[in-house]
């Protein structure tokens, strides 16, 4: 169901808008260089050392809610408000407005953190491009994410036997906020599940050097529905084992305008401007 697309097969541009306009999940593969594959690798283990660490060292880096950024433990967030807390912790990080003291105290943890940034930057801009073209909107998405609000986050969802509550999961039922998201499943634990537009609920797929990517709300908003935004989680099959993620959630420059781009199409929704719409959004999880 979710499907895993080449992004230089001669086909790619009808696969991505099949995806896109039904079930909003593909798993990317050719989406990186050998060099950042390796830049990535080193991040990623980077970030399996900082959640090592004793809970009261990573509580020295707490979220902070105005920048949505910092350390969050297990209990600190549901991004399902019907549902109990998720069974994970998670770190956000960004490469232009995190505040010095919120950066772990471990060599080469933010350089490496800063490469992976740049990295999925340049992939989003790779993806938007070709959905620009999909759309037929000229250069309108890559312009308005050339100086991006993007939050990255890492995520450890700890093997786990403690009590589980009712509708309690690693990751409860969610659509993402924002233009799109990428997403690393760093280790090969299944548990991502994506829900279609008739209820149906499928396994997203694991691919050595993979990248998922999901449309988020206000890509769904911009496109008048065109392109689709749907419910994922993570859910408790595996929960036995440690599972690592790595989503990038990308959001327009601030003070960008989000109105239909779908040409002749009378639009569903009024304009709005990104950053508020992010932070409307963010105050009902946290």
């Amino acid at each position: 169901m979710i499907p895993v697309i080449d992004l230089e097969a001669p086909d790619a541009l009808d696969r991505i808008d099949e995806a896109y306009s039904t079930v909003g999940f593909a798993v990317f593969t050719n989406a990186l260089s050998p060099d950042d594959k390796v830049d990535m690798s080193a991040w990623q283990e980077q970030m399996k050392s900082f959640f090592d660490l004793p809970l009261k060292t990573k509580r020295q880096y707490p979220y902070e809610g105005d920048t949505n950024l910092g350390y969050s433990m297990i209990g600190d967030e549901n991004v399902d408000p019907t549902a109990p807390k998720d069974i994970k912790e998670s770190f956000n990080y960004n490469d232009t407005r995190m505040s010095e003291h919120l950066w772990p105290d471990i060599d080469g943890f933010k350089a490496d953190a800063l490469s992976s940034i740049s990295i999925a930057d340049r992939l989003t801009l790779r993806i938007l491009e070709k959905f620009d073209t999909i759309l037929d909107t000229g250069t309108t998405l890559v312009d308005a994410h050339k100086v991006p609000f993007n939050t990255t986050r890492v995520i450890h969802y700890p093997a786990y036997d403690g009590p589980i509550l009712n509708k309690q999961m690693r990751i409860g039922e969610h659509s993402d906020y924002g233009t799109i998201t990428l997403l690393w499943q760093i280790n090969d634990v299944p548990g991502l599940e994506v829900q279609d537009l008739e209820g149906t609920w499928h396994p997203v797929p694991y691919a050595d050097d993979g990248v998922v990517c999901n449309i988020g709300d206000l890509l769904q908003r911009w496109t008048n529905d065109y392109f689709k935004s749907t419910k994922h989680r993570v859910v408790n099959s595996h929960i036995h084992k440690q599972r690592y993620s790595m989503p990038h959630f990308v959001d327009p420059t601030p003070g960008t305008i989000v109105e239909n781009l779908r040409k002749g199409e009378e639009a569903k929704y009024d304009p709005i401007e990104s950053k508020e719409y992010l932070m409307w959004r963010l105050a009902q999880s946290y």
